[in-house]
C-alpha cells in the first residue's frame, strides 16, 4: 500500500499556516500537519513519522525557527525549508549553519513553493542512498536516479510524492528512458534506467531477469527455465540471467 508523504508546517502567523496547507491538500499531500512554535512542533516530530518539514525563522517564542532547525539536525535528520520574511546578513549566516533543505522567502509563489518540495524530497533520497552504499560502490547520483529510502521507493505522483513500499512492488519493466513500476493495485512511472535502478535495490530480493524486466522474486508464483510467473502474468528469463534468476528463485525466503 502506498503511503503519502507527511509534511509538517512550523508557522506562527495562521493565514500563512493555512495558505500552505490548502497549498499542499490541493495537489494531493493529505498528510499535512501544523503547528505554531517550538514546542509543538517537538511533539509533533516524536509522536508522527515526517517527511518533511516547512519552517518559519521567526515563531514569537523564546526558541526560533533557528534553535528548531538544529534540534532537528541533532536528534530528528529530517529534511527542512525554511520559509521567512528575513533575507538580512545575520539571518543568512545563520540559516547557513544549519543547512537547510531550501530557502523561501515571503511572498512565495505555488509552484516554487512545490518546486522546492520536490527537489528537498529528491536530494535527501539522494543524499540518504549514497550515505548508505558501502564505499567502494558509491556513484554519483543525478536526476535520473531512482528515490529509494528505508525500504521504500519514492514516486512522484502528478504534483505531489508517495512512498511505495519495495516489498509492495512485483516488477520492473523498462520503457525507452522511463521505468514502469508494477505493483498488484496500480503502475506508476519513473524517470530511470534499470542498470541505474538495480545498484539501489536489495540483492537480496530484486534481480534483472531479462533486458526489460527486474522482478521481486518474493512475489514469484511459479517459474521454469525460461520464464516468471508473477501475478498472472508471464515474465521472461534470458539466457544471460538464467543461472543468477534461477538460483534466487530456488533459495529464496517466503
Amino acid at each position: 500500500m502506498q503511503q503519502p508523504i507527511s509534511i509538517l508546517i512550523v508557522e506562527d502567523e495562521i493565514l500563512i499556516a493555512q495558505d500552505l496547507k490548502e497549498i499542499l491538500e490541493e495537489v494531493g499531500y493529505d498528510q499535512v500537519f501544523r503547528v505554531r512554535n517550538y514546542q509543538q512542533a517537538i511533539e509533533v516530530l516524536n509522536a508522527q513519522r515526517i517527511d518533511l518539514i516547512l519552517l518559519d525563522i521567526n515563531l514569537n517564542h523564546s526558541s526560533s525557527g533557528i534553535d528548531l532547525a538544529n534540534h532537528i539536525n541533532q536528534c530528528q535528520q529530517v529534511p527542512f525549508i525554511y520559509i521567512t520574511s528575513y533575507s538580512d546578513a545575520g539571518t543568512i549566516a545563520d540559516v547557513k549553519q544549519t543547512r537547510p533543505a531550501g530557502f523561501l522567502l515571503k511572498p512565495y509563489s505555488k509552484d516554487l513553493l512545490l518546486a522546492t518540495i520536490e527537489i528537498a524530497l529528491f536530494n535527501y533520497s539522494n543524499k540518504h542512498n549514497a550515505a548508505n552504499l558501502p564505499i567502494e560502490t558509491k556513484i554519483p547520483l543525478n536526476d535520473e536516479t531512482d528515490l529509494v529510502i528505508n525500504n521504500q521507493l519514492l514516486v512522484k505522483d502528478n504534483h505531489r510524492f508517495i512512498k511505495v513500499p519495495l516489498a509492495e512492488i512485483l516488477w520492473f519493466e523498462s520503457d525507452k528512458n522511463y521505468v514502469e513500476v508494477k505493483t498488484a493495485e496500480r503502475k506508476y512511472l519513473i524517470r530511470s534506467s534499470l542498470k541505474k535502478l538495480l545498484e539501489h535495490l536489495p540483492d537480496r530480493d530484486f534481480v534483472k531477469c531479462y533486458k526489460q524486466f527486474i522482478i521481486n522474486i518474493h512475489h514469484a508464483k511459479s517459474f521454469s527455465s525460461d520464464a516468471v510467473v508473477i501475478n498472472g502474468h508471464q515474465i521472461p528469463i534470458s539466457r544471460n540471467t538464467q543461472e543468477e534468476v534461477l538460483g534466487k528463485l530456488k533459495h529464496k525466503t517466503i
